[in-house]
């Protein structure tokens, strides 16, 4: 008897203490699994608008100390077209599919926005291959910054929007690029990548990019941030009308690991000097 009351107290009491407490965050300096969970619990609804916005302020405070701007003069501006072997012209919409209602980053409940562009490839049998170039086309770093979150496990079954996608800091303009509905992603949060690296391929990939009344594209979004780390979606297009047209993509640079205790650490790679390539995004290049 004495024991069932106890056990009946320490239920409640259990009880009590867990529907109380606070959703709480790992201080983890390590912020690359912290900013994916916090995609997942913002995706998934499992925590408050204002927890969303609080641990974003955290991990980008991070991100700014430790990845800060180290460029020369010669590496400023180097805005690279995201697919290969293409421009502006396969913008869809001529740029006007931009749009802003009421976005917010951190409430996945609004819907109705499209603060992206989308960058289509000519795949009338929707295999994810160019037909015109009867090869997959790849995706490549716009710009130079830290590779921050990937997903590469979507399935027919998810029902999430982006896909398999690649979220990059960039340590230039101080902003954050998505890039979405990769069929193949090939780097790995923690990688330093320099304008024309490559991120992946473009693919079908996300709940409504596999439909067929979908054509094939690159779903690519750029938010500014700012001086309380409050991400506002950027219409970039005329920096895509502006972008050099590589042919080939370079492999971006592998990260350097600490082990420390229990944590992992990622010690920042100064971006190496590019090759000399005269970019001027001030004079439109001829598609190579």
């Amino acid at each position: 008897m004495l024991l069932n009351i106890l056990f009946a107290m320490f239920s409640v009491f259990s009880l009590k203490t867990d529907t109380s407490a606070a959703f709480s965050f790992s201080d983890d300096i390590d912020v690359f699994p912290r900013y994916k969970q916090l995609l997942v619990n913002i995706r998934e609804q499992r925590i408050s608008t204002l927890e969303a916005e609080n641990e974003f302020r955290s991990i980008l405070s991070i991100l700014k100390e430790n990845y800060p701007n180290t460029l020369d003069s010669s590496q400023i501006g180097n805005f690279v077209f995201p697919l290969t072997q293409s421009n502006y012209s396969a913008v869809g919409g001529n740029g006007s599919g931009f749009f802003i209602k009421n976005f917010n980053l951190f409430d996945h409940s609004v819907s109705g926005n499209h603060p992206a562009h989308d960058i289509f490839i000519y795949d009338p049998d929707q295999d994810s291959m160019d037909n015109r170039k009867q090869a997959f086309v790849d995706i490549v770093s716009v710009g130079n910054g830290v590779v921050l979150a990937v997903e590469k496990d979507w399935t027919d079954s998810s029902e999430y929007r982006g896909g398999n996608y690649v979220w990059v800091f960039d340590f230039e303009r101080g902003g954050l690029w998505y890039y979405a509905h990769h069929r193949k992603i090939v780097v790995e949060p923690g990688q330093i990548v320099k304008p024309g690296d490559k991120l992946g391929e473009v693919g079908r990939t996300g709940f409504n990019a596999k439909n067929k009344r979908s054509d094939t594209h690159l779903h690519l979004m750029y938010l500014e941030l700012d001086q309380d780390y409050y991400p506002k979606p950027k219409n970039y297009y005329e920096w895509l009308k502006a972008a050099v047209t590589i042919r080939k993509p370079t492999q971006a640079e592998g990260p350097v690991r600490h082990f420390f205790g229990k944590l992992f650490l990622i010690e920042p790679l100064p971006p190496k000097k590019m090759d000399v390539r005269n970019f001027d995004c001030k004079v439109k290049k001829r598609r190579v």
